[in-house]
């Protein structure tokens, strides 16, 4: 499962954040996670307690938001969902795109008192 170095990246990296903001407790943390990056809600949601133990991130919530995949067809300008459309553009058929969204992965937001 790569979700738990995935988990531990984001865990550091708020953590870090937090102290040098001097912010003792962390709320929340809102995660982006696009549906091309094969990262799995529920074991984000399952490792996130563990990991966090001992940080400002300890009992903090997890919010995350999917971003769906979004493609652009390099044939006819289309944008489209690749995964809905079995990888071809619906209008011509064409196999061959750019991806616009679905592989982000950022902490959107940190919410602290």
């Amino acid at each position: 499962m790569h979700e738990l170095s995935i988990v531990q990246n984001i865990v550091e990296t708020t953590d870090a954040f937090a102290r040098e903001h001097g912010v003792e407790k962390v709320s929340y943390v809102a995660l982006k996670i696009g549906a091309a990056t094969g990262i799995e809600e529920r074991y984000v949601r399952m490792y996130f307690p563990d990991v966090a133990e001992g940080t400002a991130l300890e009992g903090a919530e997890v919010r995350i938001e999917e971003v769906p995949e979004e493609a652009f067809c390099l044939d006819c300008g289309n944008v489209f969902n690749p995964r809905k459309s079995s990888d071809k553009c619906p209008e011509c058929g064409c196999s061959v795109y750019d991806l616009l969204h679905g592989n982000e992965l950022m902490i959107r937001e940190i919410g602290y008192n």
